[in-house]
């Protein structure tokens, strides 16, 4: 993949952090670009409008990444249940999924078009790398959520036996009921 050029610190970057946070809350609370711009003429920094218009249109997009991610994590939840273990390492494979198709298909350039991909060789093995540490960590979450599986199911069988011999039922019916039920004798 091309590498990404190395940008010099913008004039806003170059602003002491509590004058970036306050950007990023004036901005929050929708004050405008030319409001924010007067506040910092204020604290006598030496910002243009189009610096400040570029830095309000990145705070605007990893806003957005963050409210997808928000809904992607909220989806997932839905999809794989409320344990936070399994909740985080699905998202993360998810994410990482996400990540690695970014890679695949181009990244948009200054003009927004994207560009043809290509890799050196050591992009290559990272990228390899990448896509062996997805593949295990979907088995070892796969193999995880498999064996819950089979822990619930014995608790189950376990309890219909015992369900089953108090209330005078035959070992055959039993039997029955856990393969029926439960897909397991």
């Amino acid at each position: 993949m091309a590498r990404a050029t190395r940008r010099s610190p913008s004039s806003i970057d170059k602003l002491p952090p509590e004058v970036r946070e306050l950007i990023g809350k004036l901005r929050a609370e929708g004050v405008t670009i030319d409001a924010i711009l007067a506040k910092l003429h204020e604290l006598g920094a030496d910002v243009s409008r189009s610096a400040l218009g570029r830095h309000i249109k990145g705070l605007a997009e990893v806003g957005e990444q963050l409210r997808r991610s928000r809904e992607i994590a909220t989806a997932l939840v839905g999809r794989f249940g409320e344990d936070a273990d399994n909740r985080v390492g699905r998202l993360n494979i998810e994410l990482m999924h996400g990540i690695v198709m970014q890679m695949l298909t181009g990244s948009p350039d200054e003009t927004g078009e994207a560009g043809p991909v290509t890799f050196d060789a050591e992009e290559t093995m990272f990228l390899a790398r990448s896509l062996q540490s997805l593949a295990s960590a979907q088995k070892i979450d796969a193999d995880r959520l498999l064996k819950v599986r089979v822990e619930v199911a014995k608790d189950a069988v376990k309890a219909v036996k015992a369900v089953g011999r108090d209330k005078g039922l035959t070992a055959d019916t039993v039997d029955a009921i856990s393969r029926a039920v439960l897909g397991v004798a």
